[in-house]
């Protein structure tokens, strides 16, 4: 008996393990926003509600983003073409507008300068003494290119942005992106 019970427990565990697979397998890829960065790669699964990943957990709510990023406590209020708020004790203080079809964002983020262009056709972001210069793979879907941050024989810097940001307002696109990176 003591045979079949342990084989029990055993065949309960491969199952839980198999249906947490089979739950990451549901999780389209179509709500993720994908990040491959100096050979680190993480997704970002974007829902109506939230915005979670790896020390990422961050609630959507009507004008303002709140959570916990890298245990930092995240604040945001979302507004028209301003985001204001703290990351842990840094303001947050920037502009974000719309031209054309590009969001452009400027200002100071987690108490340091950042600057953004996310177009159809590239991605271009200052932000931790880092350039991030991406070409749209996918027209305003996969961007791919270097870091100024990186040494030459590092693979590019890849990043995937799924219907719901897209769907996102601009200071929310700029904040989740200024977030991950």
């Amino acid at each position: 008996m003591k045979r079949n019970s342990q084989s029990l427990r055993r065949g309960v565990g491969v199952l839980a393990v198999l249906a947490g697979v089979g739950g990451a397998w549901a999780s389209s890829e179509q709500d993720q926003i994908g990040f491959s960065v100096a050979r680190t790669q993480f997704n970002l699964r974007m829902t109506p509600d939230n915005v979670t990943g790896p020390e990422f957990q961050v609630s959507r709510l009507p004008g303002e983003l709140r959570g916990r990023v890298a245990d930092a406590p995240v604040t945001l209020k979302l507004e028209d073409e301003k985001v204001k708020g703290n990351i842990g004790t840094a303001v947050v203080n920037l502009d974000v507008k719309k031209e054309g079809d590009a969001v452009k964002a400027k200002g100071g983020f987690y108490g340091r300068p950042v600057n953004l262009t996310l177009s159809p056709r590239e991605l271009t972001v200052y932000v931790r003494d880092c350039t991030y210069r991406l070409k749209a793979k996918e027209e305003g879907r996969t961007y791919e290119g270097k870091r100024s941050c990186d040494r030459s024989f590092m693979p590019p810097t890849v990043i995937t942005l799924p219907d719901a940001f897209l769907a996102a307002s601009p200071a929310e696109q700029a904040s989740l992106l200024l977030l991950a990176l």
